[in-house]
């Protein structure tokens, strides 16, 4: 493709946006001493994350011991989350150069989202406590829409932001981010600094960048407004309104396990027409 970004873009959350493995890790930590189970390392809790809190219980029952059944590991999802909720600001962390890129997109024009399986609530907690709230107004979660890899979970993040027809983007640092971006017919873009690995086995025509400061100046020069930055030599000035609390979108979750679906092809969904 040859034509110019859209400017709008749907973001991953944990891994992509923010580093929250430390929180991850404490909670599920938690979790586990309370179950009198071993308690995974920090590498092994990165490799356990994706798919939202049941499935992250679920892996981690099956490393640990006897898996865990459904509404068992429905249970353990639900104690997971108020561990989580305890933990004190400041432990999830932007990754460098993440509120500075969101910051210059929006002076460009770019319209934003998150389309995340994390939790709903904490996911719109998380975009308030790192002060994006003034950039990013629209978050699925995987509460409150179809899980990653179902393409309609992103497609709602895209109407959440009232994208039309072009060449939108979902950045995120995992195979299942790429496969959503895929399914839903949405360029993907891999991001190295995060929990992923799938980036170190060939990506298939996505896009890659090891850090976001790379991300942010190429999507900054190949979307709307480039023209105008690169005429100034820097971004225009201006003010946002102030800030807004992330959209809510209800839905029915859906379960399932990422382990269990290898080598399973993930369904598909009608795609919207304006994709």
């Amino acid at each position: 493709m040859t034509r110019e970004l859209s400017g709008y873009a749907v973001f991953d959350l944990d891994g992509t946006l923010a580093d929250s493995l430390r929180d991850i890790a404490r909670s599920l930590g938690q979790v586990l001493r309370n179950h009198g189970r071993r308690i995974v390392s920090t590498e092994e809790t990165r490799e356990l994350i994706g798919k939202g809190p049941r499935t992250l219980m679920e892996r981690a029952w099956m490393l640990t011991g006897r898996p865990a059944d459904l509404n068992e590991a429905r249970r353990l999802a639900k104690e997971y989350l108020e561990e989580y909720q305890k933990n004190p600001p400041g432990g999830t962390r932007a990754f460098p150069g993440v509120a500075e890129g969101l910051r210059r997109l929006k002076l460009q024009g770019w319209q934003l989202a998150l389309c995340t399986n994390k939790d709903g609530r904490a996911a719109r907690a998380l975009v308030q406590e790192l002060g994006w709230g003034t950039w990013i107004h629209v978050v699925i979660s995987g509460e409150e829409g179809f899980r990653k890899p179902d393409p309609r979970a992103l497609q709602l993040a895209l109407q959440g932001i009232r994208a039309p027809r072009g060449r939108h983007l979902f950045i995120g640092d995992s195979e299942v981010d790429l496969q959503t971006a895929k399914n839903a017919g949405v360029e993907g873009v891999f991001l190295g600094h995060g929990y992923g690995e799938f980036g170190r086995r060939g990506i298939g025509g996505n896009h890659f960048f090891r850090e976001a400061v790379s991300l942010f100046s190429w999507m900054a020069r190949s979307g709307p407004g480039a023209r105008i930055s690169a005429r100034d030599g820097h971004l225009p000035a201006g003010r946002f309104p102030g800030p807004q609390e992330p959209r809510r979108i209800s839905w029915v979750p859906e379960g399932g396990s990422r382990w269990a679906e290898r080598g399973r092809a993930p369904s598909r969904a009608r795609r919207h027409p304006w994709f």
